[in-house]
């Protein structure tokens, strides 16, 4: 069974999304939550916290697999992403936004195609930045 496992329907106290770790020792799966909550009001403060680990056995976990309680996150193997040919790709779509900014804000306010442009230029000129130090 594979080292993560994702909670797909609620059962305990658990949530839909939660994430089980299989265990150093390969004995259990284990599920942590921390939660914090601030309100700020007139008359008082409110904060409160909560921490909370959910461990389940092996077995357990294999049978909550079975009947639709858990699914098997297996890790994805990520593709290289060559970063020069990134920022060629985001430079040429920041350019194009550029050269199309009238008609993409057409009827807003000037001060927002100003902006616009403005938040455009700094990236591209940071991508062309970036271009540079390729050895």
């Amino acid at each position: 069974m594979a080292n993560t496992l994702r909670v797909i329907s609620s059962f305990f106290a658990v949530e839909i999304g939660d994430i089980f770790e299989l265990s150093s020792d390969g004995t259990r799966y284990t599920s942590k939550r921390n939660e914090e909550f601030h309100k700020a009001g007139d008359a008082n403060d409110v904060n409160a916290s909560y921490n909370a680990e959910y461990s389940i056995s092996v077995p357990y976990a294999e049978q909550l697999v079975k009947e639709g309680y858990l699914e098997e996150v297996n890790p994805t193997k990520k593709n290289f992403v060559n970063v020069f040919d990134e920022i060629e790709n985001l430079s040429k779509k920041f350019k194009e936004e550029l050269n199309n900014i009238d008609l993409d804000l057409a009827g807003e306010p000037q001060c927002v195609k100003v902006e616009k442009t403005t938040v455009l230029t700094n990236l591209i000129t940071v991508l062309d930045h970036l271009k540079t130090l390729r050895k």
